[in-house]
């Protein structure tokens, strides 16, 4: 099973006054390839989203907003929400996602596959 892996978006985001835009798939290697899946979560305060692992496929997380916390197996992870960060989960890693924030947040999640395994794996 792997770590966690946070890529690095730096000058990949367009940012100016208004805020930043950012095309994720790129980053994630999976330009011009078929998705399987592409959604958006929002989080409210103190919500916790997760708690599960997926056996057969990656999957990526876009941050839009925080401070959250992704728990990855023994692993946690602060978001600080200042800027979009992005995070590649390998198959088989527990994770979770916490909303420590006082306002709703956002996040992006896709992966390759159409029909994701999940199992349920309490973290939080």
């Amino acid at each position: 099973m792997g770590k966690v892996r946070r890529l690095a978006i730096g000058e990949k985001a367009w940012t100016d006054a208004r805020g930043w835009v950012l095309n994720p798939l790129p980053l994630a290697g999976l330009e011009g390839k078929p998705l399987g899946n592409f959604h958006v979560a929002s989080m409210q305060p103190g919500a916790i989203r997760g708690n599960h692992a997926h056996g057969s496929a990656a999957e990526w997380l876009l941050f839009c907003g925080g401070p959250a916390a992704l728990i990855a197996g023994e692993e946690e992870i602060l978001v600080s929400g200042t800027e979009p960060e992005l995070f590649e989960i390998p198959p088989g890693l527990p994770h979770a996602i916490v909303n420590r924030s006082d306002r709703e947040i956002f996040v992006v999640v896709f992966y390759e596959e159409k029909e994701l395994q999940t199992a349920p794996a309490k973290l939080l």
